[in-house]
């Protein structure tokens, strides 16, 4: 998604009504009398393309280029396309749909549609000319006599068999008056555009009705996303959308603010679109593209054989040294995380608040660690408890909500407590005596054939309702290695319960296997272990703000009642005690390892942020536990009288972590 866009003085345009062409080439299926299509070779095809992209939202310039001229145009794209996609075979690369799952070079938009740029100076500047005075026209500051920025350039492919797109616009509008357009995309065909490889299709007069600032706008940003419920019908469109058929050479340009969407392409080819974006000199435009990882750098074949020298743990002279495979009891710890713990424990041993090095040592150690977790859950440093275990910080929020919840059951209120029936029991037990203080009924989230959590409507509306005050579930499960779609619960959760249900995901089965972000999932509170994921053993909990500050937490008199800030040493109200700073310096340790595997393996800038780092660091592992997991299941198959538990198809080897319960008919577990 771009950011919303930043503008100068922009004049309110009159809408212009468009000149019918019918002159456009012979392509099935167009429509050739439409005011949208304007031949190329007619005078002042210029004039009339302005007209329709600010009457219609697009315009189709049939036969701009001629066949060299279309060939020295595209062909820096195309090379730079068949150049980066032979990279990422070569190094075994699985994109995922998002920018933020790409990289520099490549950006998988919808399943098997790839956009991979080329940088304007690649192209031939001459050709450009064709384009560039339909851009200048339209997004000049003419007050300032400043052209228009050449934003984005490149290809899109879409391959055999991938799908049409959701309806989407690509930017937001800046005000609820329409104004001219601050984003124009431009797409030239390499190839004669058929139904059959699935031109864009456009919603002609839409690029004004996407405004979900204007008034009786029954819609918001989810325009900007693919989203389900995206449609023509939602805008309040009146015109039926057009298939933008085009013979080679011919040229579609649109206002990014109109609805649109690529066509699924039903053909045994690969349907190339050269691509040039323009934008208004005072509009700013967010990349399409990954800003954290760059393919060049990227490898993630050799990261387990690189870092296991790190893992004492893993060290052994004896060829018969076990597997240590016993995931319960957590990850090996990194040796950059001894390290830090042993160094914590000679010099950092003190209570915070002194005007002493080795207190101030000890204050800073807990306040790294804390701003550490903050990039790792995706949080404000604030948010973030410490504790001995997962185990301890759930019971004492249970002891927490106790207080909150009572009220409304003294007043006759009903109220029910919804879990995850295989879910980790430090995140069951908890609740149910909670439960069974209140007089409150337990409920239990329904669970699929593949031991995965359905979040189907009409089944989760079985469990939650109106008097939900609580549901608690797992990110993945510890047991049979289950990953759950919590965002989609954690969001349906508030629906079905009328924004009553507070809502916990345990994370500590998930944490080691993929990246968190509780902004994304949507959570009240969410609790990890760092000793999963190669740091000592310690408990963390994230909550959020509000619920923080208001719930009464169990603590001394003498204690600070406030968030973490400066003024309290940066303790929380949550925290009771000393803290145990040699584990907090290995949590932070921790977190800075895996960082590190984000330049190392995942292709990030070494100089990057660590949130940056950390994210390509979660894509190199999940590239290599896939690898992994994939390996083992397809194995498996090759063992008789085994069974598996959980998800048992390698092609859907995302949907688990590499974590599986197994049992062999005949062979005792010991």
């Amino acid at each position: 998604m771009r950011r919303l866009p930043c503008w100068r003085r922009w004049p309110q345009v009159a809408r212009t009504p468009c000149r019918c062409v019918s002159s456009a080439p012979s392509i099935p299926g167009s429509a050739q009398g439409a005011a949208w299509n304007v031949n190329a070779s007619e005078r002042g095809y210029k004039d009339l393309a302005t007209k329709s992209i600010l009457q219609h939202g697009f315009v189709l310039l049939h036969g701009l280029f001629a066949g060299e001229e279309l060939d020295r145009l595209a062909t820096p794209a195309i090379s730079k396309t068949q150049e980066v996609l032979s990279m990422l075979q070569e190094k075994g690369v699985e994109l995922s749909v998002g920018s933020r799952l790409g990289f520099h070079e490549v950006v998988l938009r919808s399943p098997g549609r790839y956009d991979v740029p080329c940088p304007f100076e690649a192209f031939n500047g001459e050709l450009l000319q064709k384009i560039d005075c339909i851009a200048n026209e339209l997004l000049s500051d003419k007050a300032a006599h400043r052209p228009p920025a050449r934003a984005f350039a490149g290809t899109v492919r879409a391959s055999p068999g991938s799908e049409a797109q959701i309806w989407h616009a690509d930017s937001p509008h800046a005000s609820d008056a329409h104004r001219g357009p601050h984003l124009l995309n431009v797409l030239v065909a390499t190839q004669d555009l058929v139904p059959s490889l699935g031109p864009t299709e456009l919603v002609p007069g839409s690029h004004i009705l996407t405004n979900h600032l204007r008034e009786g706008a029954q819609f918001g940003t989810e325009l900007l996303y693919q989203s389900p419920g995206n449609s023509p019908e939602l805008v309040g469109a009146e015109k039926s959308p057009v298939l933008a058929e085009m013979a080679k050479g011919s040229v579609l340009v649109f206002d990014d603010r109109i609805l649109h969407r690529g066509g699924g392409n039903t053909s045994k080819l690969n349907r190339d679109v050269v691509f040039f974006s323009y934008s208004h000199p005072s509009f700013e435009h967010a990349t399409h593209y990954e800003a954290v990882r760059s393919l060049e750098t990227y490898d993630h074949r050799s990261l387990a054989e690189t870092v296991r020298s790190e893992f004492p743990g893993l060290r052994s002279n004896s060829h018969d040294a076990p597997v240590l495979a016993d995931g319960a009891s957590g990850s090996q710890l990194h040796t950059s995380a001894i390290q830090a713990v042993q160094d914590q424990l000679c010099y950092g041993t003190a209570n915070i608040g002194g005007a002493y090095e080795s207190s101030q040592r000890a204050e800073a150690t807990v306040q790294r660690a804390r701003l550490a977790m903050s990039e790792f859950l995706g949080c404000a440093a604030e948010e973030v408890v410490f504790g001995a275990s997962m185990t301890a910080l759930v019971l004492h929020l249970a002891r927490a909500l106790r207080p909150r919840l009572q009220p409304a059951l003294d007043s006759k209120c009903k109220c029910n407590i919804v879990l995850d029936p295989i879910s980790h029991g430090a995140n069951v037990w908890p609740w149910v005596k909670l439960a069974g203080k209140l007089g409150a009924e337990v409920r239990w989230l329904p669970v699929k054939a593949n031991c995965v959590l359905d979040t189907e409507d009409s089944l989760l509306a079985a469990a939650i309702d109106k008097d939900t005050c609580l549901v608690a579930a797992g990110a993945a499960s510890n047991g049979v290695g289950a990953i759950h779609d919590v965002g989609t619960l954690c969001k349906k959760a508030k629906e079905l319960s009328r924004g009553r249900a507070m809502t916990l995901v345990d994370a500590v089965h998930y944490a080691p296997h993929g990246q968190i972000d509780v902004q994304r999932v949507g959570c009240d509170f969410l609790v990890c272990s760092p000793y999963k994921f190669f740091g000592p053993h310690a408990g963390v909990l994230f909550g959020r703000r509000g619920l923080l500050e208001s719930l009464p937490a169990d603590r001394l008199d003498c204690s600070d009642d406030s968030l973490p800030s400066s003024l309290n040493n940066h303790m929380s109200r949550w925290e009771v005690g000393t803290q145990n700073y040699e584990a907090l310096s290995g949590v932070t340790a921790a977190v800075n390892y895996l960082a590190d595997l984000g330049h190392r393996f995942g292709g990030a800038d070494p100089n990057g942020t660590r949130a940056e780092r950390l994210e390509a660091a979660w894509g190199a592992i999940d590239a290599h536990e896939n690898d992994l997991k994939r390996r083992f299941l397809e194995g498996l198959r090759n063992i008789r009288k085994v069974r598996l538990l959980g998800e048992e198809d390698p092609a859907c080897a995302a949907h688990r972590t590499a974590t599986f319960a197994v049992s062999k008919e005949g062979l005792a577990p010991q």
